[in-house]
């Protein structure tokens, strides 16, 4: 592993990221960028992991790369404090954060053939 987290340059053809993964499995919803003001986050998926640079989640349907969507994610247990994140380790509270990012991979699930893994690299972050 690399300085700051990053995962180092495989060289033999593997996958390369360039910041360590979390696996978190929680709800997520999210729509195309471009549908946001006018349908909301109209599709749940459920997160397979989530890392710096953008995160992977399961969906009932594909889809295309370079698709743009918002996505909203929950962490129970956890609240917003201005730019900060305090960890209350109460299941009641729940901080909410909604990114926008652009779907870098899609693939048939291992975790659910019937389902695609989505792979999403974050470009920003929506503030209210």
């Amino acid at each position: 592993m690399g300085e700051s987290g990053e995962i180092d340059e495989i060289k033999d053809g593997r996958e390369r990221r360039q910041y360590e993964r979390v696996d978190k499995e929680l709800a997520v919803r999210y729509c195309r960028l471009e549908r946001f003001g006018d349908t909301g986050l109209d599709s749940v998926g459920e997160l397979l992991d989530i890392g710096g640079g953008g995160l992977c989640f399961l969906a009932k349907e594909a889809v295309e790369l370079g698709a743009q969507l918002v996505i909203m994610l929950e962490f129970p247990g956890w609240l917003a404090d201005g730019d900060h994140w305090v960890a209350t380790k109460d299941d009641d509270d729940v901080g909410t954060i909604h990114v926008i990012g652009m779907v870098v991979w899609v693939g048939v699930s291992r975790k659910n053939p019937a389902g695609y893994d989505i792979g999403v690299q974050f470009s920003g972050i929506v503030r209210k």
